[in-house]
């Protein structure tokens, strides 16, 4: 376990340099939330977009993968809406306790799955995100619509939103790209990978510069709720189901990595589209990046070998 929490340190040392920038008002209060945007609808989807399109999806098992995030993706879906009527709190706040339970931060993720096994893991990445990305994010959408302040309307908002999806459309036209044989030309492919270099480094900053600790006490039965389904509930139960389908070693470890991993950002922009609790989603967002640095070692520890 010291060996993989070795390994993470430095994601988790970008993530509080992000955090003491944004403290330090470095390089400017409107830096972050720009640095963001630009990773969020460029950096990102260019190498989600070159990892699928250089991917050989035969050497993952890509229909069982399907299968094996899918499934305890679902049932955790299932057992957090088994749970509500025990909590008693707001159908708003509820909303965000789910979010919370289901939704990776795909920075994170991805930096992890790099660290560990480099382009291979880049490329397995790619191929979690395209399976659990729509995935998410269409059930997210459902229960925070359903469970909102705005649960009479914005359906058709959210569903735009889904369809436009940056992330969606980079692993879409990956896949696309890739399995129909297309070849970029005229160095496009040298400019979407330098693009795709800026993400990682820029992209963990802006998980710790968006970091928000005021209030969370008072919150704190749905943040330990919601942690507990999503760092240890999900990626135990998705752990060890890959390993009962048969997956190879590094495909279960991948597919562990980013159901081990914390909640984010985007799962408060979506909550306040459609009426979520913006109060409660900052303080889970937060409360889990910070547990993130114990539970994922621990958890990744027990599928490393």
């Amino acid at each position: 376990m010291y060996n993989v929490f070795l390994a993470l340190s430095p994601i988790f040392i970008l993530i509080v340099m992000g955090w003491i920038f944004q403290r330090a008002q470095f390089p400017g209060p409107t830096f972050w939330p720009m640095a963001e945007k630009i990773t969020y609808f460029v950096f990102f989807p260019a190498l989600l977009f070159l990892s699928l399109y250089q991917a050989d999806f035969s050497e993952a098992d890509f229909p069982v993968l399907i299968v094996a995030v899918s499934a305890p993706m679902l049932a955790v879906c299932l057992l957090m809406l088994c749970f509500r009527p025990l909590i008693r709190i707001s159908d708003p706040a509820f909303s965000s306790l789910f979010q919370g339970g289901l939704r990776p931060n795909t920075y994170v993720g991805i930096s992890a799955a790099y660290i560990f096994l480099g382009e291979t893991g880049l490329t397995l990445s790619a191929m979690v995100i395209a399976i659990m990305i729509p995935l998410a994010n269409t059930i997210s959408v459902a229960v925070v619509t359903r469970m909102g302040d705005n649960h009479s309307k914005g359906w058709l908002r959210a569903f735009k939103s889904l369809l436009t999806n940056p992330l969606i459309i980079a692993c879409a036209a990956g896949i696309v790209a890739n399995l129909s044989g297309l070849r970029l030309g005229l160095g496009t492919d040298e400019v979407v990978g330098i693009l795709s270099q800026a993400s990682l480094s820029l992209g963990l900053l802006a998980v710790g510069a968006g970091l928000e600790f005021r209030g969370l006490v008072s919150k704190w039965l749905p943040i330990f709720c919601s942690s507990i389904f999503k760092l240890a509930a999900l990626p135990l139960l998705m752990g060890y189901f890959a390993l009962w389908l048969g997956l190879e070693a590094e495909v279960v470890f991948v597919a562990v990595i980013f159901a081990s991993l914390p909640c984010g950002a985007a799962a408060y922009v979506l909550a306040r589209q459609l009426g979520g609790s913006l109060d409660m989603m900052a303080a889970i967002i937060t409360v889990q990046t910070v547990a993130a640095m114990i539970s994922m070692p621990l958890i990744l520890g027990l599928f490393s070998g």
